[in-house]
């Protein structure tokens, strides 16, 4: 059933899933979908934590006048060239102020990662452009589509993790699909004026971004508005093919090694107006095939809070195993959890705060589907509300068992106890 319109939001349709299958093989390819209903979404792949393209999912997003339209409809096809024109950096200086943006070097790395600079933005436009006006100059003909071959003798300086929509609240450039809307994270962060988990990617052809998997465990999307993108992603428990004795993971991968240490793998050319949905645990590395402007978020929600919650246990035990040596200090805990903070990005407590912060909306006293809006454009229809709560339900039971929370000193187990006792009244 598709999503319904209700006083101008978008009602977020989900219904018990009609068929229950017990088969999670993976597909031979990833699918690509136009026009997807969101229960479909939710059941057949978010729910499943299976990879899909959705295809026209920002044709109305303001953030279309950040490009050129180009002359021919084949000027965006996956073997064009697409011209320098397509990024308008004249509309792109008028709408967005000249404060620091974070930059990555991907020609440089640091510890296992690409350098980091800041730049005003303005100033990163204008290297980009006349980076692009220099290689038209010179007549530099770009790898071929697919290559992962960077080529070392320019800048290559890659735009990431712009907290654009937390820094202009004002300039609605893009907006959420409806598939990624439930989405406890940064519901809590946004309305609680906190960091988010909103980002928006502007690079130059050959800028990547390099092997891994994303925060917390977390889904991502990542819609492009413009440009082209190559990624290579791999199902859970593919990556530990490519550790080292150590246990490290590798910087940078390609076909050549994944073939080598026989890891399933799955190819995705992805074009303008397209997102990509990435599932909880699926390794990937992304290379900017053409100059490409994406769209992204992290997020998680019912159908993968506990997949969170397991990366959370994996990284407070890392924690504790690195400075085993101070066990008989005072607080010990209470300093693994700062430490598991720091690098992990949550800790226990962090992660209650949520869990309590969720149920406190979808208990909401009155007709509950109206009580709170996502994103400004949605709410949810009763079932998917009822849904969400059995899902805290569970998670919080789970907690509940823990052995660290039991014996916290923060009374974490009375929060759970507490919390628990709402959300089964």
């Amino acid at each position: 059933m598709a999503s319904e319109e209700r006083d101008g939001d978008v009602l977020l349709q989900l219904h018990p899933e009609e068929v229950v299958e017990t088969d999670t093989q993976l597909p031979e390819e990833i699918e690509r979908c136009s026009g997807l209903d969101y229960n479909d979404f939710f059941w057949r792949y978010m729910h499943k934590n299976i990879p899909v393209i959705i295809a026209n999912v920002s044709n109305d997003w303001e953030c279309q006048n950040w490009t050129v339209v180009q002359s021919s409809p084949e000027s965006r096809d996956l073997n064009s060239n697409p011209s320098a024109s397509s990024i308008n950096f004249d509309y792109l200086k008028t709408k967005i102020s000249n404060g620091p943006v974070p930059v990555a070097d991907c020609n440089s790395s640091y510890f296992n990662s690409h350098t980091k600079l800041e730049l005003n933005f303005h100033d990163y436009l204008a290297k980009w452009r006349s980076s692009i006006e220099s290689q038209s100059s010179a007549g530099w003909t770009s790898a071929e589509v697919n290559s992962n071959v960077v080529p070392t003798s320019r800048d290559n300086l890659y735009l990431k993790d712009w907290h654009l929509a937390a820094q202009m609240p004002g300039y609605n450039f893009y907006k959420v699909p409806k598939y990624f809307a439930s989405d406890w994270l940064n519901e809590q962060l946004i309305q609680q004026g906190k960091d988010d988990y909103r980002f928006v990617y502007m690079g130059p052809k050959n800028s990547w971004t390099s092997y891994h998997a994303d925060v917390f465990g977390s889904f991502s999307w990542s819609t492009n508005i413009v440009g082209l993108k190559k990624w290579l992603i791999m199902p859970p428990g593919e990556e530990l093919k490519l550790n080292d004795r150590l246990g490290n993971l590798p910087f940078s991968i390609d076909e050549k090694m994944l073939d080598e240490h026989h890891v399933r793998y799955y190819t995705i050319n992805q074009r303008a107006n397209e997102a990509v949905f990435v599932p909880s645990g699926w390794f990937h590395q992304v290379w900017n095939l053409t100059d490409t402007i994406s769209v992204n978020h992290n997020w998680f929600n019912g159908c993968n809070i506990s997949m969170v919650w397991q990366n959370l246990k994996n990284n407070l035990k890392a924690v504790c195993n690195e400075i085993s040596d101070c066990q008989q200090m005072d607080n010990f805990e209470a300093h693994c959890q700062t430490m598991l903070r720091a690098s992990f990005g949550i800790n226990y407590l962090d992660f209650i705060e949520l869990l309590e912060f969720i149920a406190a909306r979808r208990l909401a006293e009155g007709t509950v589907a109206t009580k709170f809006l996502l994103f400004d454009s949605y709410t949810m229809n009763d079932y998917h509300v009822q849904y969400d709560l059995e899902c805290l339900s569970k998670i919080t039971r789970t907690l509940t068992e823990d052995p660290t929370i039991q014996c916290s000193p923060l009374q974490l187990e009375d929060r759970c106890q507490r919390l628990l006792a709402r959300l089964e009244f």
